[in-house]
């Protein structure tokens, strides 16, 4: 009975875990899963299963976006399983979103088991399971390849753990590589698995053991990048050059925001952008040096120090490759921390492993986790409600601009524009509204304003000319009357993807009397509304803004 203690004290955890996430399943989908579950042009049909194999994630999409460099295939079949057995259920979705962390929690447990004692490998597991920094992973259901990825790199790691002094080793090798080949297939993350191994092997052993471990997981990679080449994804994973400059210069804020979540996870929210860290930064600069001290005393004075040394290069290893989605997107999301925090918990099992009363220690710490995880998971019912939160909790222009975006989502034009005001003209202006704040004037038939702002966006507050502002811009400056403006901004786009180009310049060779100009243009219409009615409808406008 004593072995089974152990047990009892994982499921306890598991339990506790599934009741905090109850409440997802009264949300629906939020944020990313809209484009990546909700309108996915693939997962609604499990003959499309040979599909997911060949295709970039992002490239799924209704609306397929630019090639976004990621193979995720298995991600694409555990939406399409869930849209086989329950369609577009939000409670399903989320409620296999919890298994996945339910299992990650299971299988971290089961690797702390091999090196630390029971209260400890609690306590470890318990940090990874209720930290509240770990909502968003759980709560966005487009994240989820994170906790399948981190499930299968935790079960590789487990079975090589001790592999090279048990027999049939060759056969736990080959069972780790296959849980490791299944991890890549769901994130890239688990090429990491080597290094994680190592550092753990340099803990325990002083020395890299079995080489046939190592190969194991190397195959595994090989066929990965295999299949992945063969698919033909070739989209960049590496960032720009002023990305790197960008970052490079709020480095400072970017430590103390992630060395801070951890410590106060408080508030939480998905818009941390690089360039709208909020103000003052010394708080966060407190916590980063709280942290680091924490770690060095964890360090000098933890009980197993070498077991918590492999627990900071797990952390400092797999927290890594965030920085690429920082440099990438500008973005500091919570779930890059789903990971790491699983490093942590190693930290803190192995500085503690041995101390008494530990599993009461993990009791009490679960406390405030659960009522921050209450508090927190209403505002994931929405995406609207999503960005309210966000912008209430740290306002910033890019809050405003997702917030506008949704706001105009939700058909609240009006309530939609300050937010795009606002984002266009915040400090540094937040320019991927441009388009919307251009955009939501026409859809309020307030043109005038349409052509100050869209002016006011690209001469003042460094809009770019992209296509789908500049469309909309020669649109309002159209409708106002001034055509040779907006004929002249319709030469300045590469390319038409709202079609706005072709009415402005077919209602402008119109109104010069080109009786050929529907016929010359027409064809190349996509829109549903016939063309001949858009471009009269244009000229309505004009001729009465012109008066």
């Amino acid at each position: 009975m004593g072995r089974a203690r152990p047990v009892w004290g994982l499921v306890a955890l598991l339990v506790v875990t599934g009741w905090a996430y109850l409440p997802l399943l009264a949300t629906g989908f939020c944020w990313d899963d809209a484009a990546l579950v909700e309108h996915n042009r693939l997962t609604g049909d499990l003959a499309n299963l040979p599909a997911f194999f060949t295709t970039d994630l992002w490239q799924t999409l209704e609306l397929a976006g630019a090639d976004s460099g990621y193979y995720r295939p298995l991600m694409l079949v555990s939406l399409a399983v869930d849209r086989a057995l329950f369609g577009l259920s939000p409670a399903a979705h989320h409620a296999h979103s919890v298994l996945w962390h339910l299992a990650c929690t299971a299988a971290l447990w089961g690797l702390l088991r091999r090196m630390v004692a029971p209260g400890a490998a609690l306590l470890g597991a318990a940090i990874f399971a209720l930290h509240p920094v770990q909502i968003e992973a759980v709560a966005l259901i487009a994240a989820r390849n994170d906790s399948m990825a981190a499930c299968f790199t935790l079960l590789a790691l487990t079975l090589l753990l001790n592999s090279h002094r048990q027999p049939r080793r060759w056969l736990r090798a080959a069972g780790a590589g296959l849980c490791l080949l299944v991890g890549l297939l769901c994130k890239e993350l688990a090429l990491l698995a080597p290094a994680l191994l190592l550092g753990l092997d340099l803990a325990r052993e002083g020395r890299p053991k079995g080489w046939e471990r190592y190969g194991a997981l190397g195959v595994a990679a090989l066929v990965f990048l295999g299949m992945r080449r063969a698919a033909g994804i070739s989209g960049s994973l590496v960032p720009k050059a002023d990305h790197w400059r960008i970052v490079g210069e709020h480095a400072a804020g970017v430590a103390g925001t992630y060395a801070t979540l951890p410590l106060f996870p408080w508030p939480l929210t998905p818009a941390r952008h690089v360039l709208y860290l909020p103000e003052p930064a010394w708080p966060n600069l407190v916590g980063l040096g709280v942290m680091t001290g924490l770690l060095v005393l964890a360090v000098v004075y933890g009980r197993r120090r070498r077991l918590v040394l492999a627990g900071l290069v797990f952390t400092a290893v797999t927290f890594a490759p965030s920085l690429w989605a920082t440099l990438d997107k500008g973005l500091l999301g919570e779930r890059y921390l789903y990971l790491p925090l699983a490093g942590l918990g190693l930290v803190v099992a192995a500085a503690l492993d041995g101390l008494p009363h530990l599993v009461r220690v993990a009791g009490a710490a679960a406390i405030p986790a659960l009522v921050a995880i209450q508090l927190r998971l209403p505002d994931w019912q929405s995406s609207l409600s999503l960005w309210q939160a966000a912008h209430d909790d740290q306002p910033s222009a890019f809050t405003h601009g997702g917030l506008g975006f949704y706001l105009y989502q939700a058909g609240q034009i009006e309530e939609s524009r300050a937010h795009f005001v606002g984002a266009v003209g915040g400090e540094p202006p937040y320019r991927d509204a441009c388009t919307h704040l251009v955009m939501v004037h026409l859809n309020l038939r307030r043109y005038e304003d349409a052509v100050r702002y869209g002016r006011w966006g690209l001469t003042r507050r460094g809009c770019p000319p992209v296509a789908e502002t500049l469309g909309n811009y020669a649109l309002a400056l159209a409708s106002t009357g001034r055509w040779d403006e907006a004929v002249q901004v319709t030469r300045q786009m590469d390319r038409d993807p709202m079609q706005h180009a072709l009415v402005v310049l077919a209602a402008a060779r119109v109104r010069a009397g080109d009786p050929k100009a529907l016929e010359e243009l027409g064809p190349r219409w996509r829109g549903r509304v016939p063309f001949e009615r858009q471009v009269a409808a244009l000229l309505r406008v004009a001729a009465r803004n012109s008066r």
